[in-house]
């Protein structure tokens, strides 16, 4: 199954799956942190958070009540690039929602008392923000590890929170949320006249499309916070990764899986059922259009902390890729690939990542048929290109936030 892409006006990609009776429709908009200038960091957040107290032809209760009365989710998230606006309902009501959606994306009315409200609500998640270790570990890499614009941070800052004003929404409403800029993902089953009906709403123009921007990854770069409310440590290792755009991005797929993704895999069993050092470990790709980040979360207590981290650079050093580690990976991720093709929500987000970045996204049957291409030696190759070299750590610690780790290299 491929997607079927139409562009009458707002570019569109439908992925019928004719076997279920939901739908997910989604609008996802070229903004966030990245293009936000610094005294009015968060206003693309805010801009999400206010679209839903009202817009022009509904109020505040009618946009969740119309979605949420069938059973379905409305919700919306913000991040360095874009920001999404869902919505999963039964087919039934396709029609019904993607007007919902519209309205919230394009008609917002942005009520000088709605706006206040939507102040302390912001402020009071910027302050759960602050007091979250795990939320403070990624800061720190985004703030430290990266130079560029992904440095910005998404929610913003306390004093751009509480001055950001009606204005400024509407000037940046105006000039980010276009049709130009908006990329609509439909997922799921759809009636003949409900996709004929969407496609007429989605004949419109106009406006200017953001550019996509890259960031570098530094290495050997150690930054520690001390945050007293935090019972364990929190450590973020990173290393520059692959771009959506490279080739050897699937076999990046591969070793992430077998690292990391179920209780059989490498870094579980290794650290976690072997040595006893944490409770949670896990790695990621994170993949941008022309560059990369890979990074491995780990929580461990303040006296485990020297030999978590001489034993995980061991581990890296010796490294030794078996057959049956390999075959694991790459059939666990298949497995996934095609478990995702029952969800409308995973099936989503997998082309959001894609049209974020300007980039025509690959059906699950197109991911699994690069996957199933992926061997052994070039798994190993993404390893050496990956994990070889100096990396960062930055992490957030009950005490002692001038830990120096004895080695960050793989040679």
């Amino acid at each position: 199954m491929n997607f079927e892409r139409f562009d009458t006006g707002i570019e569109t990609y439908y992925y019928p799956m004719d076997n279920i009776r939901s739908v997910t429709i989604a609008f996802n908009i070229g903004v966030g942190a990245v293009y936000e200038p610094t005294s009015l960091l968060g206003i693309s957040h805010f801009i999400e958070h206010a679209s839903f107290r009202g817009t022009k032809n509904f109020t505040m209760h009618q946009l969740k009540h119309i979605i949420e009365s069938v059973g379905g989710i409305l919700n919306a998230w913000t991040d360095k690039e874009n920001t999404l606006f869902y919505a999963k309902v039964p087919s039934f009501q396709a029609k019904e929602s993607f007007d919902v959606l519209k309205e919230i994306v394009f008609s917002p009315l942005f009520s000088e008392k709605d706006i206040e409200l939507e102040k302390e609500i912001i402020y009071q998640e910027y302050l759960s923000h602050k007091e979250d270790p795990v939320s403070n570990v990624y800061e720190l890499m985004y703030s430290n590890l990266l130079k560029g614009p992904h440095t910005k941070s998404v929610i913003g800052t306390e004093e751009t929170i509480k001055k950001i004003s009606r204005d400024d929404l509407l000037s940046f409403h105006d000039e980010m949320y276009v049709p130009y800029n908006t990329k609509v993902i439909i997922v799921g089953h759809l009636e003949n006249e409900a996709l004929s009906y969407i496609k007429e709403k989605l004949n419109e123009k106009g406006g200017a499309r953001t550019i996509k921007h890259t960031s570098k990854v530094l290495t050997g770069i150690v930054k520690g916070k001390k945050m007293e409310n935090a019972k364990q440590v929190h450590l973020l290792y990173v290393r520059p990764g692959l771009s959506l755009l490279s080739e050897e991005r699937y076999s990046a797929m591969v070793l992430n899986t077998l690292l990391s993704s179920g209780m059989s895999s490498f870094l579980f069993e290794e650290i976690r059922e072997k040595l006893g050092l944490v409770y949670d470990i896990y790695s990621m790709n994170m993949f941008q259009k022309e560059w990369g980040l890979f990074a491995i979360y780990v929580a461990t207590s303040l006296d485990k902390l020297d030999i978590l981290n001489e034993k995980l650079f061991n581990l890296f050093s010796n490294f030794k890729l078996s057959d049956t580690l390999f075959e694991y990976g790459k059939k666990r991720l298949i497995g996934k690939l095609e478990l995702s093709t029952e969800s409308t929500s995973t099936i989503t987000t997998m082309i959001v990542d894609y049209l974020t970045n300007d980039i025509i996204p690959e059906s699950p049957d197109q991911l699994i048929e690069k996957v199933n291409n992926v061997t052994k030696d070039s798994v190993e190759r993404v390893f050496e290109k990956i994990f070889l070299g100096d990396w960062s750590v930055v992490y957030v610690t009950p005490e002692n936030e001038n830990w120096h780790p004895k080695n960050l290299g793989v040679r």
